[in-house]
């Protein structure tokens, strides 16, 4: 999907939930995500992300893009979302679409997205093993996504959800200085 540094905005949340519901009704949430798949990827690209949002650009351009780069045997209910994108003048909704339809599809499937971060790669294994535990410690299937952070030092930090469990080697040096501070101050 589009890249996790995208922020997602409310109209693009909005698009995604009405695209989501059609797409549930319809049986057609694989299809739907494939294509956001491919868009998310050219969306991604940042010459495209710039141009979809230039107000100089004519719509005319933008939903002939759309149409020959992104609409080859895109599903009806894609196709219907460039329309009335297109009626709407909202192009640059589409680039946080695929990645709130995903999130939205995930929670559907009882899936959760995270990442964990260590200072060296992780192992196949202990990311599975890690995403066991999530998992029953959440009751969902929890997927991480290993992302290399050298300031960590060692041990892995995750974060899902929007929270942080911190078992990095820097967190728990943080930690203690933070409570040393507090010791040498005397706060408790």
């Amino acid at each position: 999907m589009a890249s996790s540094a995208q922020h997602v905005g409310p109209a693009a949340r909005r698009y995604a939930r009405a695209l989501f519901a059609a797409a549930k009704d319809a049986g057609a949430l694989d299809a739907v995500g494939s294509d956001l798949a491919v868009v998310a990827v050219a969306v991604d690209d940042a010459e495209i992300a710039a141009w979809l949002e230039d107000p100089r650009v004519d719509d005319r351009q933008r939903e002939s893009f759309l149409e020959q780069k992104m609409g080859d045997g895109f599903h009806p209910l894609t196709l219907s979302l460039f329309q009335v994108l297109a009626r709407r003048r909202r192009h640059s909704a589409l680039l946080g679409i695929p990645q709130a339809f995903s999130a939205l599809v995930n929670e559907h499937e009882g899936r959760i997205l995270g990442v964990v971060e260590t200072a060296l790669p992780l192992e196949d294994a202990d990311r599975e093993e890690l995403e066991r535990a999530f998992s029953l410690g959440t009751g969902k299937q929890v997927l991480l996504e290993p992302r290399i952070e050298k300031k960590l030092l060692g041990g892995a930090r995750v974060t899902l959800g929007g929270f942080r469990y911190d078992g990095s080697a820097r967190g728990r040096l943080d930690s203690i200085r933070g409570r040393l501070a507090q010791a040498t101050t005397g706060q408790s």
